[in-house]
């Protein structure tokens, strides 16, 4: 029996065909990568600074009417600031106030904290601020 060979056809050298689909590849997963990082950051921040706004709103809106509206003002802050501390950001960007809503005093705190980008390549898209806002009865 005779087997029959198949004469060998030269192909063209594929080396380096890898390098090349990985460096058309790379700028893409670059970017996917980097805007994970980016964009994580900036919902991790802005849960904080949800958090810490309805928590210094809370805070604000249990102190007692005898203290007055800048003891409820102050909690308001120091509720606020603390919270941003424990989550490992700057005590930046908080307001507290009592304001009127629907005819009832309520203790407003709002935070617009700055975020940007921490890699520095998403600079261009990436929100310049946190901003959260709460409101709550003051008793």
């Amino acid at each position: 029996m005779a087997v029959d060979r198949i004469p060998l056809v030269r192909r063209r050298s594929e080396h380096g065909t890898a390098a090349v689909e990985f460096a058309l590849v790379f700028p893409v997963l670059l970017l996917m990568v980097l805007g994970t990082i980016d964009f994580g950051y900036f919902f991790f921040v802005r849960e904080i600074v949800g958090n810490a706004a309805r928590e210094g709103a809370r805070a604000g809106s249990v102190v007692e009417a005898d203290a007055g509206n800048g003891a409820a003002v102050a909690a308001a802050e120091a509720a606020a600031m603390n919270y941003l501390s424990k989550g490992g950001l700057a005590n930046q960007g908080i307001t507290a106030s009592v304001v009127t809503v629907n005819s009832v005093e309520s203790v407003e705190v709002s935070i617009a904290y700055p975020v940007g980008s921490i890699t520095g390549f998403l600079g261009t898209i990436m929100p310049a601020k946190a901003c959260a806002s709460a409101v709550m009865r003051w008793q």
